[in-house]
């Protein structure tokens, strides 16, 4: 999951004040259901016109019979192995199910407690989970087959799940219940942020090197379909079912996600050899193995810049641009991030459809990428207009999805097995550590210095990361065997 992607994702409660506002239309079936099917209708419209244009068939995709898939005219659209469809069928359901657990924890909390506190401390707990969790990933990375980790990490997390199922049941209004609530939190998180670097790893063992970009903008249209819906779906089913029964329907969706998962099949050499080094040691060699490369470097480089500018995004700071900047009521806020990540799926459609002639100028797509954010940023920060704002927010997909993808290619291509899932752990935890920096500094700037000019100064930070880009072109540019030239010397 980008940066950006992460931003949108947890920004839908990080505000409570909009989290409860919501909740409480829900309950009377007011304001907050026509928004949600405002928000239906459009990715409605969205999926209707993208398929019918694009003409890539969706629901033949889910078949596990073939060894790739197949157009109408018999052109192959993914040559993968077969435990590539499990893999990201998979990944979509525990998306989903992730996204339908946070709605019905923040739920079940604030109807319990009516305490804002215990709902801040529910993303408070697992961001900060998945940022200590991608600091020992590498000992289990190192000590365990990728295949295995995940498998006892899923399935662990499967079972925590029905745990909290069954404690939602008997209810959380003692003292214990709200510590064991906590505890399963932080188990369940950490276990999730071990186990996807392992998950992660695996695409270039399933695919082709000439389909990393085929399959990496696929993998994300399933991401960006799963979380378009997940919002919308998970709050009508609260109103529905409540949160308790929604909560045994993602502990169905994390345990078929789990079988599905167990399904794959990747050659991986046994390591007899034990190492020698120190647990510290281990540690590092993710940070190690991203330096030693001048390639991720630059990226690493530009990652910090842009994942820094990227906490602009959290829905504090974006509940009050709506508020002051464009002059519109919170239920923008939500048609913003709807419309986002409307906009990240029907980018990641077009990056599947040109990903062939993406794959030979890959540095060029992050450079060029990195621009366009940068003016977006910059006419987002300044306009007045709701409308201008809202379009701006469907294109940010676009140059965000180009670049993500270009740059899980690159990194792919850099490295392989568990050396590859060591660089997405420690890259894990850059990304969730300057997301939690962000939000504190630019939270502050805000409040200081108002919303238009924290907009421009994050446009400074992708002009920076441009500067970057631009100055390191040539190594962006280069192949995997000459990267590993430059590596050797």
């Amino acid at each position: 999951m980008s940066s950006e992607i992460y931003t949108r994702w947890t920004s839908g409660y990080w505000d409570l004040r909009a989290v409860i506002g919501i909740y409480e239309r829900l309950l009377g079936f007011t304001s907050g259901y026509w928004d949600l099917r405002a928000v239906i209708e459009i990715y409605e419209r969205l999926l209707k016109f993208t398929s019918g244009y694009y003409n890539i068939p969706f629901f033949r995709m889910l078949s596990f019979k073939n060894r790739y898939y197949q157009n109408k005219d018999g052109a192959h659209l993914i040559k993968a192995k077969r435990s590539f469809h499990f893999l990201w069928s998979g990944q979509t359901l525990g998306n989903l199910g992730d996204i339908l657990y946070i709605i019905c924890l923040i739920t079940l909390v604030y109807k319990e407690t009516g305490s804002v506190l215990h709902m801040a401390l529910i993303p408070f707990a697992k961001t900060l989970s998945l940022l200590v969790s991608g600091f020992i990933a590498p000992l289990y990375i190192e000590k365990y087959r990728r295949y295995t980790l995940l498998t006892i990490t899923l399935t662990l997390k499967t079972f925590l799940l029905l745990f909290l199922c069954l404690l939602a049941n008997y209810g959380i209004d003692t003292q214990l219940t709200y510590i064991l609530l906590y505890i399963l939190i932080i188990s369940i998180s950490m276990l999730e942020g071990i186990g996807n670097p392992a998950r992660r790893s695996m695409i270039p063992d399933l695919v082709k090197e000439e389909e990393l970009v085929k399959a990496n903008s696929f993998i994300s249209i399933t991401n960006q379909t799963s979380m378009l819906l997940s919002w919308p779906l998970g709050s009508i089913l609260l109103v529905v079912w409540g949160e308790q029964n929604m909560l045994w329907l993602t502990f169905g969706l994390f345990l078929i996600s789990s079988i599905l998962t167990a399904q794959i099949q990747i050659g991986e050499v046994d390591n007899n050899e034990q190492k020698s080094d120190s647990k510290w040691n281990t540690i590092k060699e993710g940070w190690h193995l991203i330096f030693q490369s001048k390639k991720l470097t630059t990226l690493t480089l530009m990652d910090v810049l842009e994942n820094f500018g990227h906490g602009v995004w959290i829905a504090a700071i974006l509940y009050v641009y709506v508020e002051t900047a464009i002059g519109k009521g919170e239920e923008w806020w939500g048609y913003i991030n709807a419309v986002f990540f409307a906009g990240m799926m029907v980018a990641g459609i077009v990056v599947y459809r040109f990903s062939k002639k993406m794959e030979s100028h890959l540095g060029l797509v992050i450079m060029t990428s990195t621009l366009c954010l940068l003016g977006l940023n910059v006419w987002f920060g300044l306009t007045s207009s709701a409308w201008a704002a809202l379009l701006v927010s469907f294109i940010f997909g676009f140059p965000q999805m180009a670049r993500d993808v270009s740059q899980y290619t690159l990194i792919q291509q850099t490295y392989r097995d568990k050396q590859l899932a060591k660089v997405y752990a420690s890259h894990g935890t850059l990304v969730y550590g300057t997301f939690g920096i962000a939000t504190l500094v630019l939270g502050w700037f805000a409040e200081e210095y108002g919303i238009r000019a924290t907009y421009m100064l994050v446009s400074t930070m992708f002009l920076l990361s441009f500067i970057i880009a631009f100055t390191n072109r040539k190594v962006l540019n280069t192949n995997r065997h000459s990267d590993a030239f430059h590596q050797a010397n």
